[in-house]
């Protein structure tokens, strides 16, 4: 008997071989899965709890869930209405759309990742109280993400610095205090309670959100200015400096992904975020300078342990070798507040 086969049947062993394919496939999906999520929802023991039909409920859901991160990565879509600070972002403009995508799809998640871990407990809640107390909206706390990646010790090529970038000026101004070893810009409280109010006077000015963040970027003269040759006071039509044209939509971007994560791929358990210690006050007055080491010695915490709670204390920058650096790194005669881990 002679066996015909044509291309839209397969014979036996092309099946099989199929088959065989397909269950190593789905072994493979499926362990891979099983590493990827299962252990840390799952031990071991509990797998093996599980009957066949809850398995494969949950290797469904662990699909659905790979699928959605994996469009989260090639899509980065953003939503059809956006609202930032109570003002309509007007994305059906092309150019505002054009700037928000540049900004979106060349984030990095790697930093969006290190900035959602440092700022949930530490940083967020402070400046959300402030916030809520001033009646201004919480949208606002993403400016030190884009200023400073929350990063105490930032010092940008115009000598701004900080949490959130003041540069010397403006933070004389708003009583931030400098010299050769401390720096208050790098005092989160302080300075988030400088910059607030400083976007609340531009706000007062300019009657706008969007206008005040710009104003806070680029100075209120540059966009008094621009306001006045424009003829206009809509921020997503105003020609500004390359910088603080961009700003804004970088605040945006930042208030997307971490008020949504998951949406742009990004997934973070509990455990990953960055668990702050608990905190008080001391006030030592210094009746004569004293060296940080002494200092440190004195409240029985380490040097490191020190300053990383008082990032405001800084060792001086330049070339001199760390060693006479060191030798010299101290704090003036006065009255300061520091803060030291809780006692039980």
């Amino acid at each position: 008997m002679e066996i015909k086969t044509t291309m839209d049947e397969k014979s036996f062993s092309e099946k099989f071989l199929d088959c065989f394919l397909g269950c190593v496939a789905i072994g493979a999906l499926t362990a891979f899965l099983f590493l990827l999520f299962g252990s840390k929802a799952y031990g071991a023991e509990n797998i093996e709890n599980l009957s066949q039909s809850q398995i494969n409920e949950l290797m469904l859901q662990k699909i659905y869930k790979l699928e959605k991160h994996v469009n989260a990565l090639e899509n980065n879509r953003i939503p059809a209405e956006i609202e930032f600070c109570g003002e309509r972002v007007p994305k059906e403009r092309g150019w505002v759309r054009g700037r928000l995508e540049k900004e979106l799809l060349m984030l990095s998640r790697k930093q969006f990742i290190l900035y959602i871990k440092r700022a949930n407990y530490k940083y967020f809640p402070y400046i959300e109280n402030r916030l809520k107390e001033w009646k201004m909206p919480d949208c606002l706390k993403y400016i030190p993400v884009i200023e400073s990646a929350l990063n105490p010790n930032a010092l940008s090529s115009a000598k701004a610095g900080g949490f959130w970038q003041f540069i010397p000026g403006t933070a004389r101004r708003y009583g931030l205090k400098q010299n050769i070893n401390w720096d208050d810009r790098s005092d989160f409280e302080k300075a988030t309670d400088a910059a607030l109010k400083y976007l609340k006077e531009n706000y007062d000015r300019f009657g706008s959100w969007a206008l005040a963040m710009a104003a806070y970027n680029s100075g209120e003269d540059t966009i008094e200015s621009a306001i006045r040759i424009q003829k206009t006071k809509d921020y997503y039509n105003l020609l500004l400096p390359t910088e603080t044209m961009q700003y804004n939509y970088r605040a945006i971007v930042a208030y997307l992904v971490m008020s949504n994560p998951e949406a742009y791929g990004i997934y973070l358990n509990e455990g990953d975020l960055y668990k702050w210690p608990e905190t008080e006050e001391v006030i030592l007055e210094l009746s004569k300078p004293k060296h940080v080491a002494d200092i440190a010695a004195y409240l029985k915490i380490s040097v490191v342990e020190f300053l990383w709670l008082n990032p405001q204390v800084k060792i001086s920058s330049g070339k001199r070798p760390f060693k006479e650096r060191f030798k010299n790194f101290i704090i003036r005669k006065d009255t300061h507040t520091f803060k030291i881990p809780k006692t039980p």
